[in-house]
């Protein structure tokens, strides 16, 4: 298909303003983008290339002027013998600015371009690592500083990274004879349809490995463990999971590293259970306590206390210790700790102590009629 005329592609005269070509480039982005377009996506795609090929050079004072002078042999060494791709594109701002998010636009980057040298590569950011870590459940209420072991990507000592033996350099792509991509045309009825892929044998790098690094088969990175303190606030729930910005897999070619992700995991107590910022437990105390009253030592989740019992106390009655709970996460305050109390009734007793227990029962008969034995007065 014959190229058209770049101000008439653009829909701009001559003598139009940069920012003026820049409005048309804009506008008839928008109208071309594959991801919004109601039409044939791949004629959308081909029509926004070729508006972007137009803003390149009309965008460009100098390559405007050759243009001007001499026409499309006037911009020929700008783009190579293959003509204008997405690897010539300088102007990348302008398409973050209009299409950043994009699906289309991603698939750009993903595809390679605007990586080969003088162009402007976005690379992938690294993966994120889920781990999980086991605290006491006194961090719950104190915090924690653990030390974790989390995998690591890290590069190549013996091929510094390169993926070849040895280190040494990387031959230019002869599929794609280093653009890391191909192009592929097919004849649509009058039209031709131009289809730009990934190279399939350098998968978008342009190089290729001659002979690959045996210690890490050809990746440049070797996989190893990495010790990282994390901190683990007061007041973390069963669960829960923290993000630990910038400590995962490192990007590619420098990018960004991904996150690291700690799921927090407490160790199981046989006394006490978590329900919100309070703390419950049982405890089981002798009939003779429960009467009487005493003081019964139980455990807290830093330590022990001494939980009060009053003469009279009913079985299952429920006792508070203020304070003696969990923090909620980022405040000062902290839940109670409840202690439900169990009465042991004695099953096997000697002749004196039934003896005893009947005299007592037999002077509490008259108030066992409004509650039994352990009735409220």
């Amino acid at each position: 298909m014959a190229k058209r005329d770049y101000y008439e592609v653009l829909g701009v005269p001559r003598t139009a303003t940069t920012d003026e070509v820049k409005s048309a480039y804009r506008r008839l982005a928008r109208q071309y983008h594959p991801d919004v377009h109601k039409g044939d996506r791949a004629v959308a795609e081909e029509r926004f290339k070729e508006v972007s090929e137009a803003y390149e050079v009309l965008a460009d004072d100098e390559k405007r002027h050759r243009y001007d002078a001499s026409g499309f042999s006037g911009v020929e060494t700008d783009f190579g013998p293959g003509g204008f791709n997405w690897q010539n594109f300088t102007h990348v701002g302008d398409l973050e600015d209009l299409f950043g998010g994009s699906s289309f636009f991603q698939q750009l980057f993903e595809q390679g371009l605007f990586g080969m040298p003088g162009g402007r590569r976005r690379s992938a950011r690294g993966s994120d690592l889920e781990v999980a870590v086991r605290l006491p459940l006194s961090a719950a209420v104190e915090g924690a500083e653990p030390t974790l072991e989390v995998p690591f990507a890290g590069r190549c000592d013996s091929c510094r990274g390169t993926g070849a033996k040895d280190g040494t350099a990387l031959e230019v792509c002869p599929e794609c004879e280093g653009r890391g991509q191909v192009r592929r045309s097919q004849a649509r009825g009058v039209s031709q349809l131009i289809t730009i892929s990934e190279c399939p044998m350098c998968h978008g790098r342009g190089r290729r490995i001659k002979v690959p690094c045996p210690t890490c088969d050809g990746t440049g990175t070797t996989r190893r463990t990495r010790r990282i303190q994390v901190t683990i606030p007061p007041g973390v729930d069963e669960g829960q999971v923290l993000r630990v910005p910038g400590q995962g897999m490192p990007g590619p070619g420098g990018a960004p590293s991904g996150d690291l992700f700690v799921q927090v995991v407490f160790e199981p107590s046989q006394n006490l259970r978590r329900e919100g910022p309070d703390a419950y437990g049982d405890v089981t105390i002798p009939l003779a306590d429960a009467v009487l009253g005493s003081e019964v030592r139980v455990p807290t989740i830093l330590g022990e206390a001494l939980l009060k019992v009053p003469p009279g106390t009913q079985p299952e009655s429920q006792f508070r210790l203020r304070g003696e709970g969990f923090p909620r996460l980022r405040a000062r305050d902290r839940g109670d700790l409840i202690y439900t109390v169990h009465v042991e009734i004695p099953r096997n007793l000697s002749s004196s102590q039934r003896e005893a227990l009947r005299e007592v029962l037999g002077a509490a008969r008259a108030p066992s009629r409004k509650g039994g034995l352990f009735g409220r007065h």
